[in-house]
């Protein structure tokens, strides 16, 4: 089952959960409303417990969490405002590239290969950073359309 497929399925089977628990009172006045809530609570815990167990083998790497398709718009919006942005992914990629590199020059120069970022060769690093100047490029385009919008000043609402 796909991840997509799964969260939409939990997601459903959280929202009984959450109603379930704003049927019991928030101050049981017996006993078995007291375990009953306890019941409740561990029960929706367990299920968050299990979303990310299983987001977490479903991403092979951070990458994927921070560009996952079933991500909502608030939260692809949320990380762009906290500042996580594609080329962030460019930084990480040359930090650890850098680093397996550097612990690894001596099998490097002998001829060894680990399959990790350290193996990268110039023309692979090149490419890399040609991504990275088209993604800087969009971001800024981004980043322009949004400063001009907010520049603009309050928008009425469409509610008032």
């Amino acid at each position: 089952m796909s991840f997509q497929r799964f969260y939409q399925t939990w997601y459903d089977q959280l929202k009984d959960g959450v109603r379930q628990l704003s049927q019991v009172p928030r101050q049981p006045t017996n006993d078995q409303q007291h375990e009953l809530y306890q019941q409740l609570v561990q029960k929706v815990m367990s299920h968050y417990h299990e979303f990310y167990r299983v987001k977490s083998s479903a991403a092979k790497n951070v990458l994927t969490i921070f560009a996952a398709p079933w991500a909502t718009s608030l939260e692809r919006s949320l990380h762009w405002i906290t500042g996580w942005r594609p080329t962030t992914a460019y930084h990480l990629i040359y930090t650890e590239s850098s680093i397996l590199f550097e612990s690894h020059i001596i099998d490097i120069l002998q001829g060894l290969r680990y399959g990790d970022l350290g193996d990268l060769s110039p023309d692979q690093l090149a490419r890399v950073s040609e991504l990275q100047c088209e993604a800087v490029q969009e971001e800024n385009a981004i980043t322009d359309e949004l400063s001009d919008w907010q520049a603009r000043g309050p928008h009425p609402s469409p509610f008032s």
